[in-house]
C-alpha cells in the first residue's frame, strides 16, 4: 500500500512540473520584451575617484562616457563589444573593452553582475595604454518596451604604462536600448 501511495505522490509531482507553462509571464508587456533576445545598445556616464595612491594624474579620478553594443542570449545573459572616452587629470584615454551582464530573475527592478576588460589606449604618449578589468554590481529599471535605465557600482583596476597598477571605485548610470525583432 505505501508503495502504490509513494508512486501516486511522485507521479502527481511530475504531471504538476510539465503541467507549468515554459514561458514565464511577466507582470507588464515591457517586461515580456525585456526578457527576450536580441540586439542591446547601453550607454554609460561614469565618475570614479581613486584608491590607494592617488598623487598621480592617472590615478586621482576619471570620468567617462562608454556605449556598449552587445546581444542578449538569453533573459539573463548579455554580451558585448564597448568603447569610450576616459578624462583623466593628465590625459584622456580611449578604452575598448568586452562586457558580459548576468541578469537576476525579477520583473521591473533587475539586479545584474557585470564584468568588463579591455585596453585603454593614451594616443598622445602609447606609454601610458593599460589593460584593466571592472566587475561591477548594479540595478536595472524597465522603463518601457525597449528602454531601460540602469545604475552600478564597480572597481576598475588597471595595469601598464609607467607607474603600474591604479585601481577606482566607479558609479555608472546608464541607458539601455533594445532592438526591434
Amino acid at each position: 500500500m505505501r508503495t502504490k501511495l509513494s508512486f501516486l505522490l511522485f507521479l502527481t509531482a511530475i504531471v504538476g512540473a510539465y503541467a507549468q507553462p515554459n514561458d514565464r509571464i511577466a507582470k507588464t508587456p515591457k517586461v515580456n520584451y525585456d526578457w527576450q533576445s536580441g540586439f542591446v545598445s547601453i550607454t554609460e556616464l561614469t565618475g570614479a575617484p581613486g584608491l590607494g595612491k592617488t598623487d598621480d594624474g592617472l590615478s586621482a579620478y576619471y570620468y567617462s562616457l562608454t556605449t556598449i553594443a552587445g546581444y542578449q542570449f538569453t533573459r539573463n545573459i548579455k554580451l558585448g563589444a564597448g568603447a569610450g572616452i576616459h578624462f583623466h587629470d593628465e590625459a584622456t584615454l580611449f578604452p575598448l573593452f568586452l562586457d558580459i551582464r548576468y541578469s537576476f530573475n525579477s520583473q521591473e527592478f533587475v539586479p545584474f553582475l557585470s564584468g568588463g576588460g579591455g585596453i585603454m589606449l593614451d594616443f598622445t604618449d602609447l606609454e601610458n595604454t593599460r589593460v584593466f578589468i571592472n566587475p561591477s554590481a548594479g540595478i536595472r529599471y524597465v522603463l518601457a518596451n525597449r528602454k531601460a535605465l540602469s545604475f552600478s557600482t564597480g572597481v576598475m583596476v588597471t595595469t601598464g604604462g609607467p607607474n603600474a597598477r591604479k585601481s577606482f571605485i566607479n558609479f555608472r548610470l546608464g541607458v539601455e536600448i533594445k532592438g526591434r525583432k
